[in-house]
């Protein structure tokens, strides 16, 4: 269920981007975010960090508090944000979730990764202090990485039975690699479909369209890697 703080900012978002005769593009350039991102706020499927409020007032030539009529502390703002940010964690999909991050637009939606679990300078993390988050439907991401590497996400994935990486297929830039640890998934990569079982490994482009789903009764542990070009 979506929460009604981020639908209601949606609304007033798409009610105030119409008036202005301003296309998607246009409003995403001029606030420095993707457009996809955008579109996914208009649609309550993300919530906007602070900074992405301000800078779409300003493209908009709003008032910040046109977001949030209710609101009269300047504090406010960042309040409702984070009360939203906290609970989108648990309603975003893998598949969300990585456009995330692919976008650089992650405090828009979720929390990132905690990075000062691991001192910058340490090559090492430890199994029991990896960076973890848990997303809708049984999906654990936990990095493999002290700190956020710039053009990679190397992960240790976890499916609960019957979880899945989203609701329909997805598709963004980069390049996918895979290797089932434990148990098995199945991913659909165009109209083609591919069990793999524990051992196995796969390559594939990220941009064709593309779904990871754990149709076992047993819960599926994996190595992914996703590469992003610069």
């Amino acid at each position: 269920m979506l929460g009604n703080s981020q639908i209601a900012i949606g609304e007033k978002l798409r009610a105030a981007r119409l008036q202005n005769k301003t296309s998607l593009r246009e409003l995403a350039s001029k606030a420095e975010m993707s457009a996809s991102m955008l579109s996914q706020i208009e649609n309550g499927k993300a919530f906007p960090s602070v900074r992405s409020i301000y800078n779409i007032a300003a493209a908009l030539g709003l008032q910040v508090d046109y977001f949030f009529p209710n609101d009269n502390e300047l504090s406010a703002p960042v309040a409702a944000t984070e009360q939203a940010a906290a609970q989108m964690t648990a309603q975003m999909t893998a598949s969300d979730l990585l456009e995330a991050h692919l976008s650089g637009e992650t405090g828009s939606s979720a929390p990132a990764f905690d990075d000062t679990l691991h001192p910058p300078e340490t090559p090492v993390v430890h199994a029991i202090s990896r960076p973890t988050i848990q997303l809708t439907g049984g999906v654990t991401w936990s990095r493999l990485t002290a700190q956020a590497e710039r053009s990679a996400e190397f992960l240790e994935i976890h499916y609960a039975p019957g979880a899945s990486s989203g609701a329909s297929m997805s598709h963004h830039v980069g390049r996918e690699f895979g290797l089932i640890l434990e148990g098995e998934l199945t991913l659909e990569l165009g109209f083609e479909r591919h069990s793999l079982r524990q051992g196995d490994s796969i390559i594939f482009d990220s941009t064709t369209p593309h779904r990871l789903t754990n149709g076992c009764s047993s819960p599926t542990r994996a190595l992914w890697v996703v590469l992003n070009p610069d």
